[in-house]
């Protein structure tokens, strides 16, 4: 399948939408349907869409789907009878959303993927990062650190899985764990969901910690940023800070500020899709082809280039 890399400021975006306003009318309305809001990522990339939107002279409809997938998809329903012309989808479990797209798609309310996709649903196209991609490089790493602190690849890891059946973190861990699973003295000795939700992971981690005492681990996986700033909290608390090293993954300004401190060892950025997602459905609208791949770049952020990497919300 094809892939496009691009990078845009919010200012290219807004200069670009400038010059389209008057080619569209009052009539012309898009939805965004999120899994939440109660998330920095998620808000930061509702907030990005609205402003395009905005700058673009294009209602929008957005919906909250409070963590629940009927939710979300009624309020894909709501849109679609208000006559929306493009959906806007952040994904959260595929099973139930994926249906309901299908179902949409044959209404003829043609949708893409902003954020967090489902791989083979339909859509126009889907802007995001690489999360396969980002959890090979995490193993990898994972691979290294432990090979510079046993002498070899071996020790004890713990994987912080995200909402159970969300593809991005099954792509995310699944990337991790084909790299990790060749060093058979690896071993992944706890793997447990924690929503993407910094509480959660924090009780998770705690029951993780009781379970295995001091020296018997090495290393959390996180698959996101929020669980891995838990972890760290509970980690911190228990006093086993120079015992486990923590990696996450969004890049998110206290995971940069928690590398610096040394409290976390790796992140890897996942920025919001929002601008560069609504500068692609603005060309749908237009009639103009997209790819139906759009990878945002990423980069790996540890304590010896933290301080030249912006965060990515």
């Amino acid at each position: 399948m094809k892939t496009s890399k691009i990078t845009l400021t919010l200012t290219t975006v807004a200069l670009c939408f400038s010059a389209m306003n008057a080619a569209w009318g009052a009539s012309e309305t898009i939805g965004l349907s999120q899994e939440s809001l109660d998330h920095p990522w998620l808000a930061t990339q509702r907030k990005q869409i609205e402003a395009g939107s905005s700058a673009a002279g294009i209602r929008l409809l957005a919906t909250d789907g409070q963590g629940n997938v009927a939710t979300q998809i009624a309020g894909i329903e709501d849109m679609q009878s208000k006559g929306i012309k493009l959906l806007l989808v952040q994904a959260g479990k595929a099973e139930g959303l994926r249906q309901e797209l299908a179902s949409l798609k044959e209404r003829g309310v043609p949708y893409m993927f902003v954020g967090k996709p489902i791989e083979n649903a339909g859509a126009i196209t889907m802007v995001s990062g690489d999360n396969r991609a980002l959890g090979v490089d995490a193993g990898q790493f994972i691979v290294d650190t432990l090979t510079q602190k046993n002498g070899k690849p071996k020790g004890n890891v713990v994987v912080l899985e995200g909402i159970p059946g969300d593809e991005t973190s099954l792509n995310r861990v699944g990337g991790a764990v084909s790299v990790i699973k060749k060093y058979p003295d690896i071993k992944i000795v706890a793997s447990q969901p924690g929503d993407y939700r910094r509480p959660k992971a924090y009780s998770v981690m705690q029951n993780i910690l009781q379970a295995h005492p001091p020296g018997t681990l090495d290393i959390v996986f996180a698959a996101n940023g929020e669980m891995a700033l838990g972890a760290i909290q509970a980690i911190k608390e228990s006093g086993r800070s120079k015992e486990i090293k923590v990696t996450g993954l969004d890049g998110q300004k206290e995971e940069l500020d928690a590398i610096r401190a040394g409290d976390e060892a790796a992140t890897w950025l996942y920025p919001p899709a929002g601008t560069e997602g609504i500068a692609v459905a603005l060309k749908i609208l237009k009639g103009e082809k997209v790819p139906p791949k759009i990878v945002l770049p990423t980069v790996r952020v540890t304590k010896d280039n933290v301080d030249t990497v912006k965060p990515a919300f």
